[in-house]
């Protein structure tokens, strides 16, 4: 009878990590559809921002960059370009390490994203094998592998570092079915993991957090005195990592302390959404709402807020498990999982307003909530008809998966860039020799806080690898043409301002008069049929050659 039950565990056990195997397939297959795309879809500013200063490092070695997140274009550089303090290093050093080998190339930073993505997806499976039945467990995996913000952005290299803090800190408390005895090896891990994790991304910083108070709690209402030691790793393990990033910071800044003050402010408060006079929660939580609709789905929602709102009735009716302590549908670790992205949300509630890839940390909650929700249906009713029951909860999944293969369509059909605008900026930096200039109507430069400093848009940058320099009029841009450092001058004939339009028209005009031009035409822009943002426009550009002397081109531009 032993050999029968230990030979189905074991059955058990391989099939679940055989169904693990088959739902990280199916994330990469997902994650990995574009891989080579170009950096104009839907958060290219972030996309483009690693592959550039990754590219920096790599292009002009880490003696230059110091190891720092770098911006730098064009061949050979400035001698002191600006660096981007606003987050912490490390991951710029692994896109570094991973284009060395790969190549500085747009897949090599996505393929990055779903390397990292398979130990995390495979050690959330390895949490909730010992915090839940294999099935719930199976079903949160699934959940969690087609969600249109994993589909797209990939789970996230914090998120890894997050559930190795969680999965070490749950082995050292014991919080597992057959727990594992712990040992300095978890302890050890659960070290290097608050350290890394916050050397990644400040999100770090919130799974630390999450655990402190989490076992603070835990002791008090155990009546346990905390053991120190523990306390010493979940304090000093972070708090080292906080203080090399600030210190980083602070000499960045040029010793101004103010400056770090005022980037949290920003972040904690309006954040992006400038055009406000004061924090707003009626947008903010608006703003929540629309993302998370899109990130996880309405119906996925509907059913993770059911879970934890009317569900929990039916959860504490049912009698504990003798061995467990929890019901049968009870959401495991409930305040350690939602304390991570209550803390993330809150404490820099500013970051929220332009991106979707915030929520990362809520991705785990609404998983486990979902598919405790859907078995909770299943359990309910199963009671009254079986058929029924099976009928019903697939045609649950079926409207879930539906919906994320819409929203992921959705987020793959998003263009921040027009595609004619990095065709543009291919066209123009394959012309110009790296040591060599772009002279524009337009700078290209974003200035988002005073603590960041104004930089090039990274798309620009990443496709157009030169220095752009600025120059509105006639005299100046026929002064610079004379220097013999910028071969080409780039303007819009349209900017959307009727005034602006009339002096980009005449300039244009008087340019024409002077040098040989390429007409490069434009792209509207589009909305879907729910009237929301789809695709970014590109007015029509005219490209001067500075090098030549008078000569009329076929293909006028329009007025």
């Amino acid at each position: 009878m032993a050999e029968k039950i230990q030979n189905k565990d074991q059955t058990d056990y391989i099939n679940y990590w055989l169904c693990v195997v088959g739902i990280i397939i199916l994330m990469a297959i997902l994650h990995g559809r574009e891989i080579d795309r170009p950096f104009y879809g839907l958060h290219s500013w972030a996309e483009a921002t690693g592959a550039w200063t990754a590219r920096t490092h790599v292009k002009y070695g880490l003696a230059y960059t110091k190891g720092l997140t770098t911006w730098a274009v064009g061949d050979p550089p400035i001698e002191n370009p600006k660096r981007y303090f606003d987050h912490p290093h490390l991951a710029s050093i692994l896109l570094w390490f991973f284009g060395s080998i790969f190549g500085v190339q747009e897949w090599t930073f996505r393929f990055v994203d779903l390397l990292f993505s398979i130990p995390t997806m495979a050690l959330f499976m390895l949490i909730l094998k010992g915090l839940m039945k294999p099935l719930p467990a199976l079903l949160a995996g699934l959940l969690y592998a087609i969600f249109p913000i994993t589909a797209y952005f990939s789970m996230g290299w914090s998120t890894l570092f997050g559930l190795s803090v969680i999965y070490f800190y749950l082995v050292i408390i014991k919080a597992f079915k057959d727990n594992p005895e712990p040992t300095k090896f978890h302890k050890i891990g659960l070290a290097l993991s608050l350290f890394l994790g916050l050397q990644i991304a400040w999100t770090g910083f919130f799974y630390a957090l999450a655990i402190g108070v989490h076992y603070v709690f835990r002791c008090l209402k155990r009546k346990q005195f905390p053991s120190i030691p523990l306390l010493a790793i979940m304090a000093l393990s972070p708090g080292i990592s906080l203080v090399i990033t600030f210190t980083i910071m602070l000499i960045g800044y040029g010793g101004d302390p103010t400056k770090i003050i005022e980037l949290y402010k920003w972040r904690a408060a309006k954040g992006e959404m400038q055009q406000m006079q004061g924090f707003d929660w009626g947008l903010w939580f608006g703003k929540l709402w629309e993302f998370s609709v899109t990130d996880y789905t309405l119906p996925i929602l509907i059913i993770a807020i059911l879970y934890i709102t009317i569900g929990q009735l039916f959860v504490f009716m049912v009698k504990p498990d003798l061995d467990t302590g929890r019901t049968k549908r009870q959401f495991p670790q409930f305040l350690l999982f939602f304390m991570v992205p209550f803390f993330a949300l809150f404490i820099l509630r500013g970051c929220l307003w332009k991106h979707q890839t915030w929520l990362h940390p809520m991705d785990p909650f609404v998983a486990i909530a979902a598919s405790l929700g859907i078995f909770m249906l299943w359990d309910s009713i199963k009671k009254i008809n079986f058929k029924i029951a099976i009928v019903v909860v697939l045609a649950v999944l079926s409207l879930c998966v539906g919906y994320c293969v819409a929203g992921t369509n959705y987020y793959y059909a998003i263009r921040w860039q027009a595609e004619s605008k990095i065709r543009m900026l291919k066209m123009i930096n394959s012309r110009i020799p790296s040591d060599k200039y772009l002279l524009s109507f337009e700078d290209f430069v974003v200035d988002q806080h005073e603590s960041k400093g104004a930089f090039y848009r990274p798309e620009i940058a990443w496709y157009l690898d030169r220095e752009i320099t600025p120059a509105t009029t006639i005299e100046e841009i026929i002064k610079r043409a004379g220097t013999g450092k910028y071969p080409y001058y780039l303007m819009p004939l349209a900017v959307g301002d009727p005034q602006s339009d009339e002096y980009l028209t005449n300039l244009s005009r008087m340019l024409q008069k002077l040098y040989k031009y390429d007409y490069i035409p434009g792209e509207p822009g589009e909305i879907d049929k729910y009237h929301r943002f789809l695709k970014a426009g590109m007015p029509n550009y005219v490209l001067f050659d500075l090098r030549t002397p008078i000569i009329k081109s076929t293909d006028k531009p329009k007025d």
